[in-house]
């Protein structure tokens, strides 16, 4: 067995303690033993996606400080890497990562896939998670149909919940604010 399979081995018992340096060995390895990468996905628990994604972020970002990497995180630095192909070279690319890179310091992983193709991030939605008896849903789907969400084809929900939701706390509120 080689010393980088040994690495890699070592890595992969510990993956979200040094992702970084597991996705250099396993870059490492899937050059001198080709395939390796199936092999190590069936004899673990971490996913065949998530080795790839390190693989990728190593081929296309290898040339960046490991420390730099690891600062953000290996999520980001796959965002970035699956944004520039790891083909592409010149100045021009390396400041466009270094910018990424200064980005995904900045901006969540969430808000990073916008800024990286030059849009504002989406304003942070808030999620509402209710717990209702059988008597409240009953007074909250007559509202929600009252104020015109749209009954969903399969299912018990409704369509345009946010909207409709929306409307009628203005019409409660007196109108709008």
């Amino acid at each position: 067995m080689s010393a980088t399979r040994r690495d890699v081995e070592r890595l992969l018992a510990m993956p979200n303690e040094n992702p970084i340096e597991l996705a250099m060995r396993l870059a490492e390895l899937e050059v001198k033993e080709p395939g390796s990468i199936e092999l190590m996905a069936e004899n673990t628990r971490v996913s065949r996606r998530k080795l790839y994604y390190l693989v990728n972020i190593w081929r296309t970002l290898g040339h960046i400080p490991a420390s730099r990497l690891a600062a953000i995180g290996w999520t980001k630095a796959s965002i970035i890497a699956q944004h520039f192909k790891a083909s592409e070279e010149g100045e021009d690319r390396d400041a466009l990562v270094s910018q990424a890179l200064s980005h995904a310091e900045h901006y969540t992983a969430k808000e990073l896939p916008a800024i990286l193709n030059d849009e504002p991030p989406k304003p942070k939605a808030h999620s509402i998670h209710l717990r209702l008896t059988p008597r409240q849903y009953a007074v909250f789907a007559a509202a929600m149909l009252e104020y015109g969400a749209k009954p969903m084809k399969r299912g018990r929900g409704f369509g345009d919940k946010e909207k409709t939701l929306t409307k009628a706390l203005r019409a409660l509120a007196g109108g709008d604010r």
